[in-house]
Formats: structure tokens, sequence, C-alpha cells
């Protein structure tokens, strides 16, 4: 089962940030999970959330900063005295970054509440520039991303991201009108079954977010292929 850093290594250092990727490489992880959203000004930041404010002392939503606003926040300090000064990290840099490892590459494409144009678009430029599109799953809550994505590029990988316990998961899956590469239920949820209904598909099945050793060695016995966790060390 591959471990997947949920945000780089997060339970060490401030989400998607450089620190935490680079504690996901020294912890040995396989891969990485990090979220992708536009700045005013049309520049890629890594951002799970729409707003700042849980992870600075500051207020106001991404896409209303631009990026130079956004570098001038401290993102490490709310996390811990010793990350202080941590500052938002850009899609590129984190590029740079994993270009240098032969991780797989998680990105879920995060828009909203105001759809950014051309996120899609430029996700896909700086991967390409990168030549790493051989080690990149896409991922999204937002379907219609996914689908944009694919009629930009019909080779890309992607997985459709949901929460709930769904009434009837794979019959929505197989009248999507573009190909999975897998699935990320929440683990709340997944069952052998949902599993097993994957695998007859040729689908992966990444689980988020586990940290319990308990939790991760059940999914890993009932065959899910990737765990996303904030804790890369889980079965170390």
């Amino acid at each position: 089962m591959e471990i997947i850093a949920h945000r780089g290594a997060s339970e060490f250092a401030p989400e998607n940030t450089i620190a935490s990727f680079e504690k996901a490489i020294e912890l040995q992880a396989d891969a990485i999970e990090l979220d992708v959203r536009l700045t005013k000004d049309g520049e890629l930041v890594l951002s799970h959330d729409s707003t700042i404010k849980r992870l600075t002392n500051e207020k106001g939503f991404v896409h209303n900063y631009t990026l130079k606003q956004l570098k001038s926040f401290d993102f490490g300090s709310k996390f811990s005295k010793k990350f202080k000064g941590e500052k938002i990290a850009t899609f590129d840099e984190a590029l740079q970054l994993l270009k240098q490892t032969d991780m797989t590459l998680h990105i879920e494409l995060k828009n909203g509440p105001v759809m950014m144009p051309q996120l899609e678009e430029k996700v896909l430029q700086h991967v390409s520039h990168y030549h790493m599109e051989d080690r990149v799953i896409y991922s999204s809550f937002d379907h219609k991303s996914l689908q944009h994505l694919y009629r930009l590029d019909p080779n890309v990988k992607l997985s459709v991201l949901f929460f709930g316990n769904l009434v009837d998961p794979f019959y929505y899956i197989d009248h999507l009108s573009f190909p999975l590469y897998g699935i990320h239920p929440n683990y709340y949820y997944v069952t052998e079954q949902m599993v097993q209904e994957a695998k007859k598909r040729h689908l992966q099945t990444n689980v988020y977010t586990v940290n319990d050793i308990d939790f991760a060695t059940h999914y890993k016995n009932i065959g899910v292929d990737g765990l996303i966790t904030n804790d890369p060390s889980i079965f170390k």
C-alpha cells in the first residue's frame, strides 16, 4: 500500500509548505498530496482552505491577494514557533523540489467560492514544464474541474474525491463523461465491497485521511491501494 503524505508531512510541519514536503521526503513517503489555488494575480499557490485565517494571523480569501501579498504573511508560527516565517509555497517551488525525487504527486485542484478561470490550464502548463506528466494524479471534489482537465489533455490520470456515504457511487462513476484512474473516498465510508468494486473497474482506491495505525492496517488488509495520511511514518 502506497503511503501518500497529506499536504506533505503535515503532522510534523505546516501543511502545504516546503518544510512539510521536505519532511515527507525525509520520512520516505511514496507520494505527496498537495492543494493548488489561484491568487488574485493569477499565480498558483498551495492552500487547502479558500481563506488564510486558519494558518496565519491574517484573514481573507486567497483569491483576493496577490502572490507578493501572500508571501509577506507568516504561514508557520500558528503551527509552531519553530516554523516562524515559513512562507506560502508556490506550485512552482513545490515542483522544483519534487522533481528531484521519484515520488508520485497527487494534485488536488481547489476552486471556489469564486471560480477562478485558467486554473486547470495553468496547472497542466507547470507540470509539463517540469516534464512530470507521468508522475502526476489529479483529484478534486469539483468533478467538472476534472472533466475540464480531461478535455485539455485526454492522457491525464484523474481521481474523484468524495466525502459522503453515497447510495451508489459506482453508478455515478460508470456514467461519467471521462475515464478515471482512481477514487479518493473519505475513510469513514470505505468498505471491502467498495474496494473490490473499484478493482473490477481497474481503479485505484486511495483513502483519506488516516492517522491511526489500527485503521491503516485494516485498510491495507482489505486491499486499499493508497493511504493518504498526515503521518508518513505511520507504519514505521
